[in-house]
């Protein structure tokens, strides 16, 4: 049986599909980066659950504007439109897997295992709560709110590693045209947030949280909280390994 590397707020979904599809080893792809699960406009055959790595989903422009709405990790459930098409295109962010759960299917072992429906319904809702999160942020957070808000919801959403750090699969693009910012100004507030003691740029592809309340603070867009005493986190600041 695969061996499903979960995320911390993941539901019961995904041991629901182990327990209850029949042959569900067989129904897992693997993925190389940029590789296409589903495009825009292909027909809603299919749910999606992430069994390993990292899934974009995306919407690009006639003119080759692109918005990153989501990333998806392991546990999760994507491509649920309820329409006859899909929205969006789903690629691999980086060495993935995924599930491919005919709808079809899901549906037949919903008679028999209502709790699908109920884990189907959770996934739904999880997914529905962070794109209101993340439509507020891009509206109305700074570039400094929108990135501390992504770092503290991914720490929240990531599998479990080392204490305080996130990793970073995705490129730094990725992160612009999710937060709704230039890749320059995405440098900058990492950079800032880096003087200001909330972090530590170990690496390209890792950041150490070094104050997560002070970081939550900062991602709950509260202006008219006090501060974040500059002094302190300067004492604070680790140096890059």
């Amino acid at each position: 049986m695969y061996a499903l590397k979960r995320n911390k707020n993941a539901s019961a979904v995904s041991d629901l599909f182990l327990a209850c599809v029949p042959h569900f080893d067989g129904t897992i792809v693997s993925y190389v980066p940029g590789q296409e699960v589903v495009g825009e406009g292909d027909p809603t055959d299919n749910f999606f659950l992430v069994m390993d790595g990292l899934f974009r989903a995306e919407k690009v422009t006639a003119d080759g504007r692109r918005q990153v709405f989501a990333f998806h990790m392991a546990g999760e459930l994507c491509g649920l439109e309820p329409d006859g098409a899909h929205k969006l295109t789903i690629e691999a962010q980086d060495q993935a897997s995924m599930a491919i759960l005919p709808r079809s299917l899901c549906r037949l072992q919903m008679n028999d295992h209502p709790e699908i429906s109920a884990a189907l319904f959770d996934g739904a809702t999880r997914a529905w709560t962070l794109a209101i999160d993340h439509t507020m942020m891009i509206g109305c957070g700074s570039a400094e709110e929108r990135l501390a808000w992504f770092l503290t919801t991914l720490s929240a959403r990531s599998v479990s590693g080392s204490a305080g750090f996130v990793a970073l699969p995705m490129q730094r693009q990725d992160i612009a045209d999710y937060l709704g910012l230039t890749i320059e100004t995405v440098s900058r507030t990492f950079t800032r947030l880096k003087c200001l003691g909330l972090i530590n740029l170990s690496h390209i592809r890792r950041v150490h949280i070094l104050r997560p309340d002070a970081l939550a603070r900062l991602a709950a867009a509260d202006r008219d909280a006090a501060p974040i005493d500059l002094d302190e986190s300067r004492d604070e600041l680790e140096p890059v390994a």
